[in-house]
């Protein structure tokens, strides 16, 4: 018994010396990550979490700098200002905060959906914020007064993800209902249905020329649009069971896909191909981004953890 004893002693001490072993998961959150973003920089991570909390986290160590706390129900969706000053996030309580960065301290609360709110998105210039909300409607706000420019009505389910275009003129949304659509800013009016999926479409990316457009459906598959005919380029297969989020290179040229198979998937967006298949999630994936320069991405997922990828050989980034 003696001998088992050190055996295993020696066995918990050799799990310990062994370089990096647990130093490659940033720890914090203590429900599912649901939210995850870079500063545009690249410098730091900033996470949402169902823990009703939002986490600023710097890159180089993994460690939390900041928590972001003033919600009543869970975080869906947090996003950097374009200044990296500020940031902005939507809530199951049916609003959004506008927090400063240097503090930590909500400073605006909007207030306008009936029920939950899945998605925000600050426009190019940082004047401006999108939301989309479980009320079925997508909200343009003033940034400054916090006063409602618009409400875009059309979608026949909840709205899911939004993105606005790197021209500000544009904005894109799921929802699901188990469509897409391209919205005008300026009158308000829908200008293209996308159509394919066949159940709800979970999230939406878009290349920053606004011309390749990405999405991941409760249909197991990632579909590449071609934004300005409304047709689909690639549907992509692999997955197995939903796909909760999508990402796209600036350039237009990868992709990135995860979902309830626990899978971090890259892809060559113009051939379809797969690039790499990235594991380490213990539970189902629910958000990814790429960093600015599209070397290295993050998710975030049920296990209550944000993972940091190298693209280029598909491994996990240690501390």
């Amino acid at each position: 018994m003696l001998r088992q004893f050190w055996t295993l002693m020696l066995a918990f001490l050799v799990v310990l010396a062994v370089p990096n072993a647990g130093n490659t998961t940033f720890n914090g959150h203590v429900s599912i990550v649901n939210s995850v973003a870079f500063s545009s920089n690249g410098n730091l991570a900033l996470s949402g979490s169902w823990d009703w909390t939002m986490r600023l986290w710097d890159l180089s160590t993994h460690k939390p700098i900041r928590k972001f706390k003033d919600h009543t129900l869970s975080v869906n969706d947090a996003v950097f200002s374009p200044d990296n000053k500020m940031v902005l996030s939507a809530s199951a309580d049916a609003t959004l905060k506008l927090w400063k960065i240097s503090d930590g301290k909500p400073f605006r609360t909007f207030k306008g959906h009936t029920g939950m709110v899945t998605a925000a998105a600050f426009s190019p210039n940082g004047k401006f914020i999108l939301s989309g909300s479980t009320d079925k409607s997508l909200i343009l706000w003033d940034l400054k007064s916090g006063v409602i420019i618009r409400r875009f009505l059309g979608h026949r389910g909840p709205v899911l993800a939004a993105v606005i275009s790197s021209d500000g003129s544009s904005a894109i949304s799921s929802s699901y209902d188990g469509t897409l659509r391209r919205w005008n800013l300026i009158s308000g009016q829908t200008e293209t249905i996308f159509e394919g999926h066949r159940f709800n479409v979970n999230d939406v990316a878009l290349s920053k020329n606004g011309e390749v457009m990405v999405s991941g459906s409760v249909d197991e598959t990632v579909r590449i649009w071609d934004v300005a005919t409304g047709r689909i380029l690639k549907t992509l297969y692999g997955h197995e069971g939903f796909v909760a989020s999508v990402a796209i290179t600036p350039d237009g040229k990868r992709a990135l896909s995860a979902g309830r198979d626990r899978i971090v998937r890259l892809w060559e967006v113009t051939s379809g191909k797969l690039i790499h298949s990235m594991k380490g999630h213990e539970k189902a994936v629910w958000s990814v981004a790429f960093s600015p320069d599209g070397k290295t991405a993050l998710s975030g997922g049920g296990d209550e953890v944000l993972r940091l990828w190298d693209l280029s050989s598909g491994l996990e980034i240690s501390k």
